[in-house]
């Protein structure tokens, strides 16, 4: 039995105590699905390509930051559910199925929201690509405790925070990698960018990015964050 095949098994488990519900109508569906047949129809799909925001090579995105999208967003984040982020991670791994990498970084969440939410989405969103396209999962980079969330910040704020509030893992090695990025949701882009140039300044050879909801007309190419170093 793969990985994936025992992560289905271990939901078809726990769908006996907890409903198994669609993250973008929050019906109940069979325990073997993510999401019902209905909705993907009804997802704003991002159908052209993004600009990468600065040190990204190239930023894939499924979805617009609007509609069932958003909602399902929210129910992660604010409802504190899983069922969206695996959704995601599925929505993720069909775009990015013919991308070459040798490594996924996802973006890492604060201890602080962690311990409220009891998971940390963009994890989720991660092993549910790895499984699917055997791509190893790298923790490569780090948040303070508290630092503060970046949906709370104005832009030139994220750019500050971002800068700050992330730093690599001394048991980390990027070097000469080629590395994804993985998040849930693109704003500005600017915490994507920071993170890319320290994976960069650590030696990585090339970083891509990946989200499952870009707010429209968010990405700004001119965020130059400073350089980096291990601390």
């Amino acid at each position: 039995m793969n990985r994936l095949s025992r992560y289905e098994f271990k939901r078809r488990v726990l769908s006996a105590f907890f409903p198994n519900i669609c993250p973008f109508c929050g019906r109940v569906i069979d325990a073997r699905e993510y999401y019902c047949a209905e909705c993907p129809d009804l997802l704003p799909w991002v159908r052209k390509s993004l600009p990468a925001p600065e040190n990204i090579t190239r930023l894939y995105a499924c979805c617009w930051y609007s509609g069932i999208a958003r909602s399902a967003v929210h129910m992660m984040k604010f409802d504190c559910l899983i069922y969206p982020a695996e959704a995601f991670g599925i929505f993720m791994s069909e775009k990015l199925k013919d991308v070459s990498a040798d490594a996924l970084v996802p973006v890492p969440s604060s201890l602080l929201s962690v311990e409220k939410r009891g998971f940390s989405p963009v994890d989720v969103i991660a092993k549910q690509i790895s499984m699917r396209l055997d791509i190893p999962v790298l923790k490569a980079l780090e948040a303070d405790f508290d630092k503060p969330e970046q949906k709370t910040l104005s832009r030139e704020s994220r750019v500050r925070n971002a800068k700050s509030c992330f730093h690599i893992s001394k048991r980390a090695d990027v070097v000469g990698k080629r590395l994804l990025l993985i998040d849930d949701v693109s704003t500005t882009g600017s915490t994507l960018s920071a993170l890319a140039d320290i994976l960069l300044e650590n030696g990585a050879k090339e970083v891509q990015a990946s989200v499952f909801a870009q707010v429209t007309g968010g990405i700004r190419r001119s965020d130059k964050p400073a350089k980096y170093k291990i601390r």
